[in-house]
C-alpha cells in the first residue's frame, strides 16, 4: 500500500511538472519546423568571412584575394503585362542591356532615399538577409536601410483595414521543410523587383522558403496583381549562408537625409514627422 501510494505521489509529480516541460521545449523541435535561421547573401560574388567581411560581394575584390565569384543562379519569368505597365516598363528598361538593372532614378517616386519592396530587397545584390524564428513570428531583417518585416506565424490572417506599407503586412505558416509567406497591404511606388517591374496596390506575393542545402536558402515567389499582370508568375532565387565572423551592417542614409530636408516620402521633414506622429492602428 505505501508503494503504491509514493507511486502515485511520483506520477503527480510528473504530471505537475510536465507543462512546465512542455513550454521549455524547443517549439521548432516540438512541431518538425524546419531550421531557416541563419544571415543570407545573395550568390554571384564573394561569399564573406572572418578575412575578407569588408570586401561584401565585389567580384574585384574578392580576386584581389585570389577568389573567384559564384555564378548567379536567381531565375525569374518574364510575366505579361497589361497595356499601361508594358508601356512603364519599356520606358524603365529603354536603351539597357538585357542584363542589366535600371537605375533607381527612373523610378518617379525615388528621390534618393525610397526603400525597396520585400521583393526588390530579397534580389538586391549588395543586401544580407538576416532571419531569424521564433515560435510566434519570423523576423527578415535586411540590411539595407533597416528593413524589418515580421511574419506572423500564429495563425492569424490579414485585417481588413490595413494601411499600405513600404514591406507590407506578412503572414505565415509550415508546410513540411518550408516555410510559407503571404504578403499584401503595399504601397504601390516602390518597383516591384530589380528590374524594374510596376505594381499596384492589389499585389499580393506568396514566397517559399526552403533550405536545400545546410548552406542555401532557396526562395521561389509566386506575384500575384491582376491589376498590372495578365496572370501570375514565378521568380526564383537562391542565397548563400554566411561564414561566421561578419554582422549585419548599417548602409541607412535615410536619416541623414531626413535632417538635409528630404525624404523618401517627397514630404518635408515637417509633413513627414506630422504623418508619423499621427493615431494609427497597431496590427
Amino acid at each position: 500500500m505505501r508503494r503504491r501510494c509514493v507511486a502515485l505521489l511520483v506520477v503527480a509529480a510528473a504530471l505537475a511538472v510536465a507543462p512546465g516541460l512542455a513550454a521549455q521545449t524547443p517549439s521548432g523541435a516540438a512541431r518538425g519546423i524546419p531550421d531557416l535561421t541563419g544571415m543570407w547573401e545573395s550568390l554571384g560574388g564573394i561569399p564573406r568571412n572572418a578575412d575578407n567581411a569588408i570586401c561584401g560581394i565585389i567580384p574585384i575584390c574578392g580576386a584581389l584575394l585570389g577568389q573567384k565569384p559564384e555564378p548567379i543562379p536567381d531565375t525569374s519569368e518574364e510575366p505579361e503585362m497589361l497595356a499601361w505597365a508594358a508601356a512603364r516598363y519599356k520606358a524603365v528598361r529603354e536603351g539597357l542591356p538585357p542584363n542589366a538593372n535600371p537605375p533607381e532614378e527612373l523610378n518617379p517616386s525615388w528621390n534618393g532615399c525610397i526603400p525597396q519592396g520585400p521583393v526588390q530587397g530579397l534580389q538586391a545584390r549588395f543586401t544580407v538577409l538576416e532571419l531569424r524564428q521564433f515560435p510566434d513570428l519570423v523576423l527578415l531583417l535586411y540590411s539595407a536601410d533597416h528593413g524589418v518585416r515580421r511574419v506572423y506565424v500564429d495563425g492569424r490572417g490579414h485585417p481588413s483595414n490595413m494601411k499600405p506599407s513600404w514591406m507590407g503586412r506578412s503572414i505565415g505558416r509550415y508546410e513540411g521543410d518550408s516555410l510559407v509567406i503571404e504578403t499584401t497591404g503595399l504601397k504601390d511606388r516602390a518597383w516591384l523587383d530589380t528590374r524594374g517591374h510596376p505594381h499596384t496596390g492589389a499585389l499580393r506575393i506568396e514566397e517559399r522558403l526552403r533550405r536545400v542545402q545546410p548552406e542555401r536558402l532557396e526562395i521561389n515567389v509566386t506575384v500575384d496583381d491582376p491589376q498590372t499582370f495578365l496572370r501570375p508568375w514565378k521568380i526564383k532565387m537562391v542565397k548563400g549562408l554566411q561564414k561566421p565572423g561578419p554582422v549585419m551592417w548599417d548602409s541607412s542614409e535615410c536619416e541623414e537625409m531626413l535632417q538635409m530636408g528630404t525624404h523618401y516620402s517627397g514630404e518635408s521633414p515637417l509633413e513627414f514627422q506630422k504623418e508619423q506622429a499621427a493615431p494609427r492602428t497597431i496590427y
